[in-house]
């Protein structure tokens, strides 16, 4: 396609399109950190050139040091030697006891150099050889062991010409064996590598008695290689390594004779494995067969000899030569120096070979590498800091707008309008802030107008009556309707509640009901009652929680007149009154060990003794057992007995709580509405929506009961003929000690058995009371109100009755001692004993009254 001018400018402004989408960020990003990159880099690579050069000359002179020092050791030592054999050869006194002192003296200074002291006399008879034994000290070889000795010192005296009176010869290395005959006390072959020191001794009279020869261990020499190669180096100045760094000694014909060696190995033989590593040539000198002279061909070698020969110092890197021509084919650099000796004292000293110190560390690499490997991390620590920096950089410049843009985010995340707040960035983004505060101030404005109106509809709408006959199902589900008037469901939980109480109702068979406080399980049981055989007989219900244990007995078996003091007729008892009808024992969890062992007995014989009584009496009682605790774990604690929980556990009536079957609360609503107005002698009192919602809202922790208590207690205050949710007041707020008591929390009324008799229907108290705050009179306990409230609708209360208007919450003895309290404080006045025990209002003072 050919070039067109719109062809460019479309691309251009792709182009331009593609970078406006990106965030100054990435722009900063993008642009600073190849650039800075590429300078770190180059940068990086000058200083790794500079530092590599200078560190190589700092390593060449440190090496050139070390090397100077152990040929300077070296040349100390035979120095040293040399002046005490010319003292020695001056003294003119040539004994076995002053060779025997000389080398004991040279010892101290220098312990285990000396290894052969002779005087090889003109006369054989003269001739003395001490060889230094360990630490034995110096013994003497006898002259019959002389032809026996190879390379004797006796021998070197012979080849050496005329010498001047003072001058030293300094043979070279030579290796000596001693026969096994020589050393009686350590009968094996010994063999020294030594070097020689001649010079003559003449008399009094300037003629020539013989020669003086001192023996100096080659192995002294090498280990003074080894100490400078080691970390107790005098010239300490990096780690040593035996692998690395080595020094070796040859002489000056290029003979290599020994190298350093590790420390710890001073008494091991000399070598030159190591130095002569990667070379070929001649192996063996007539005098010392370990020695070794590299091949020509090695040419750096050969020009280190040639400077060496020359009395001159020098350095050789292996990049210098190739690696054929090289010593160095596996090493960085090699320095060397001449070792020298002063033959004669006159005379300047002549070079006897070289000292050789080879570096194989490549520590300048290693330093180039770490350098690197700094320099990278300087460069990734560098990025990141110019990321960082960049990152605050961009936030700077973009942060009033990303402030501008958080801010109306939070306006959409909390779905409510309010002024946008900026701090003082830049005149553009504050002028951008008031603009868009004044389009919010148009808005709020709309949008309360919208509130207003909303909530006036809402407010209609939650106080509008429910009309239960036109929006509830025309189906109200099961429902006892003048049998049982408060179980009601049309939930599929009470679908199968009435199947099973239809289905216990078919046998004879014991019945227990479980289920929380105020489900209803009294009511399932009448329902049991009403639906079997039996509904034509009595329906006795005795609550065993409360009453104590003999009181429980006496009600439950009764007794004879005359069994105890009060005792004045004869009571039936429970079981014989409900003779033909059924036994309801409501919270039997709660009974005692002892009338759980009565109980047993009665159900397993049906036959009781009435108390005071020698005869049993057969009974025909249905049981029916109510418990709202697991009994199982009773059991399991030893507080209820497996006997009699499976002699109750025929058949088992679970009675749903009211949180899991919501679905009735409108139903049982309008049920207990209904009945609370012909209570209160009222006309048809209505539910507004929003009270129905909260109903459906809270979570019921007393169930039915607590429901019922509810409408009751709004039914005592509502003016009107609608109840509304501020009049629903649930009984978990009603003993809280800031709120007055509402109203009657007053349950229906249970059967009870008084004085032997069953009273027959259940009846319900009056309206309840208005409402009373809490005051001194009552004790200043939100409690005694309830109790006060009793009393004034239904005129006297048992303690049971208080126990329910109070909730499950309450205990027993906590309604048993608040009770007491009221009678003692003369609040309330107390009739009658044990269960039909009543209590009412006294006298109220005046100005409660």
């Amino acid at each position: 396609m050919a070039w067109s001018p719109y062809r460019a400018k479309a691309e251009h402004e792709a182009k331009q399109h593609f970078f406006a989408t990106w965030s100054v960020q990435k722009k900063l990003l993008v642009s600073l950190i190849p650039s800075i990159a590429f300078i770190l880099a180059f940068t990086g690579y000058a200083t790794n050139w500079y530092s590599t050069k200078y560190l190589n000359q700092a390593l060449h002179r440190t090496a050139q040091t070390q090397n100077l020092a152990q040929a300077r050791d070296i040349e100390g030592l035979l120095e040293f030697f040399r002046k005490g054999l010319a003292v020695l050869a001056e003294s003119g006194q040539i004994t076995r006891e002053s060779l025997v002192a000389a080398g004991q003296q040279w010892a101290v200074f220098h312990p285990g150099v000396v290894a052969e002291l002779a005087f090889v006399g003109l006369n054989e008879t003269d001739t003395l050889l001490l060889v230094a034994v360990g630490d034995k000290g110096m013994t003497e070889i006898l002259h019959d062991q002389y032809q026996y000795i190879k390379n004797s010192p006796t021998a070197l005296a012979q080849k050496v010409r005329e010498m001047r009176p003072g001058s030293t010869h300094l043979a070279e290395l030579t290796e000596v064996a001693y026969p096994p005959s020589a050393f009686p006390d350590a009968p094996r072959a010994r063999t020294l590598a030594v070097y020689r020191m001649l010079t003559p001794v003449f008399d009094a009279q300037a003629r020539l008695r013989g020669h003086l020869i001192v023996s100096i261990n080659a192995i002294s020499l090498r280990n003074i290689l080894s100490l400078y190669n080691s970390q107790k180096s005098p010239v300490y100045s990096f780690a040593r390594t035996s692998e690395n760094r080595f020094s070796f000694f040859f002489d000056d014909q290029g003979w290599m004779l020994f190298q350093s060696e590790n420390l710890e190995g001073a008494d091991s033989d000399l070598s030159v494995e190591i130095a002569r590593l990667g070379m070929t040539g001649d192996y063996g000198m007539p005098e010392y067969n370990k020695a070794f002279r590299p091949a020509t061909r090695h040419e750096s070698y050969w020009r280190m000899i040639v400077d060496i020969q020359a009395g001159q110092q020098g350095l050789i890197e292996a990049e210098a030569l190739p690696t054929a021509a090289s010593i160095l084919s596996d090493q960085h650099f090699i320095v060397y120096t001449p070792v020298r000796f002063r033959a004669q004292p006159d005379k300047e000293a002549e070079v006897i070979g070289g000292l050789a110190y080879v570096d194989r560390s490549r520590l300048a690499d290693a330093a180039e590498f770490r350098h690197m490997d700094v320099m990278a991390v300087i460069t990734l620590v560098v990025a990141v800091l110019i990321v960082l920096l960049v990152i605050f950089i961009s936030r700077l410049i973009t942060r009033p707008v990303l402030t501008l843009a958080a801010e109306i985010s939070a306006i959409f995340e909390e779905n409510v309008l309010r002024p946008v707040h900026l701090g003082s960035y830049d005149r553009e983004s504050v002028v951008l802030k008031d603009a868009l505060n004044k389009m919010i101030l148009a808005i709020q404005d709309k949008q309360e107008q919208i509130r207003q109106r909303d909530e006036h509809i809402q407010m209609v709408s939650q106080r509008q009556k429910v009309s239960f006959d036109s929006e509830l199902p025309a189906n109200l589900g099961w429902k006892l309707v003048g049998e049982i008037p408060d179980l009601i469901g049309q939930s599929q939980l009470m679908v199968s509640l009435q199947s099973i109480i239809r289905k216990a109702a078919s046998s004879e068979a014991d019945v227990l009901v479980v289920g929380e406080t105020g489900t209803g399980k009294e009511l399932a049981a009448e329902g049991v009652h009403k639906f079997s055989t039996r509904s034509t007989k009595p329906f006795i219900s005795i609550n065993c929680g409360g009453l104590d244990e003999n009181l429980l007995l006496d009600a439950l078996f009764g007794h004879i007149k005359g069994a105890f003091s009060e005792a004045h007729n004869d009571r039936k008892g429970a079981f014989l009154a409900a003779d033909g009808g059924t036994l309801f024992l409501d919270e039997i969890g709660t009974a005692s060990i002892k009338v759980q062992k009565a109980l047993l007995r009665a159900l397993s014989v049906r036959r009781i003794r009435p108390l005071g009584s020698d005869q049993e009496v057969e009974f025909n009682v249905r049981v029916i057992a109510a418990t709202n605790v697991d009994l199982m774990e009773l059991v399991q604690r030893g507080e209820f007995r497996d006997d009699l929980y499976y002699r109750l556990k025929v058949i088992t009536i679970q009675t749903p709580a009211l949180r899991q079957r919501k679905e009735d609360i409108p139903l049982l609503a309008s049920h207990f509405l209904k009945e609370s107005a012909i209570q209160a002698k009222r006309g048809d009192v209505g539910l507004s929506r929003g009270a129905l919602e909260k109903l459906m809202a809270h979570d019921w922790p007393g169930n039915v009961r607590e429901l019922k208590n509810c409408i009751t207690r709004a039914m005592a205050f509502a003016e009107g003929d609608v109840l509304y949710a501020e009049d629903l007041v649930f009984d978990d707020a009603m003993l809280s000690p800031q709120m007055h008591w509402d109203a009657g929390s007053v349950p229906a009324y249970a059967p009870r058995i008084q004085d032997g008799t069953p009273q027959g229907t259940a009846q319900r108290p009056p309206e309840p009371p208005q409402a009373l705050a809490v005051s001194p009179w009552a004790g200043g306990n939100p409690r005694h109100a309830i109790a006060i409230g009793l009393a004034r609708a239904g005129g006297s209360f048992t303690r049971l009755d208080y126990q329910d208007a109070l909730g499950a919450g309450v205990s027993q003895r906590t309604a048993q001692y608040d009770l007491q309290a009221l009678v003692k404080g003369g609040v309330l006045r107390k009739t009658g004993k044990g269960p039909a025990t009543q209590y009412s209002l006294a006298e109220m003072p005046a100005e409660h009254a």
